[in-house]
């Protein structure tokens, strides 16, 4: 990873550990941020430092929203916004500065020690991918690439089919061949190993492949 977005991750993290890994709106009063509403997402640096905010009914994207914009000032109030920008070709500069922003707020989402947390009680299975999910309050489809590229955790494979398709998949194994929309009508005749599990509240398994 680049020393910049590196930097910049980890003087991010410490500061949403320092305060006990809280929620977004609380992060943000900690930081002395307001949130106000407002027709586009957007951050001031400031001073005063502020978050504009459009409605939105979809509370795991409102979070993982505020998160983001958090990002960008916590890259600004360390230094390194600039350096991180200069990390790549000006012309993807921008884009470069909203993927670290993202990656940042999937950490604030879901830390690494809640990861880390449930696979310790529940193993590394579709149980604690459900428990880590409901903790966080997060998507399906964010929980899962948390999951698969928190540390410490196992390279495996996470997917979720419906039918006999695979809707959403994370992988960090690295000799894994399964893609999303790929057809796996029986996961447990290709994958005996897997840990799976067909929640009532949704149709579908969820499977869990640890590489070797």
């Amino acid at each position: 990873m680049r020393y910049a977005t590196q930097a910049a991750l980890s003087y991010a993290t410490a500061e949403h550990a320092k305060y006990g890994y809280p929620g977004p709106e609380e992060f943000a009063a900690r930081l002395k941020v307001r949130i106000v509403p407002g027709v586009e997402n957007r951050a001031s640096h400031g001073p005063p430092s502020f978050i504009t905010q459009t409605p939105d009914t979809y509370a795991p994207r409102q979070r993982f929203t505020i998160f983001h914009e958090l990002s960008h000032i916590l890259m600004q109030r360390c230094g390194l916004e600039d350096d991180i920008a200069a990390e790549v070709d000006a012309d993807d500069a921008e884009l470069h500065l909203e993927l670290v922003a993202n990656h940042m707020a999937g950490l604030f989402l879901i830390p690494d020690p809640v990861v880390r947390h449930y696979i310790r009680v529940l193993d590394l299975t579709p149980a604690a991918v459900l428990a880590i999910q409901a903790a966080a309050r997060a998507s399906f489809a964010a929980t899962i690439r948390r999951v698969v590229s928190a540390e410490g955790v196992d390279p495996c494979t996470i997917f979720l089919t419906g039918g006999s398709y695979v809707l959403d998949l994370a992988s960090s194994d690295p000799y894994n061949r399964l893609s999303r929309y790929d057809r796996l009508p029986d996961p447990l005749a290709r994958y005996p190993e897997a840990h799976l599990l067909c929640p009532p509240s949704r149709q579908g398994t969820i499977g869990v492949v640890i590489a070797p």
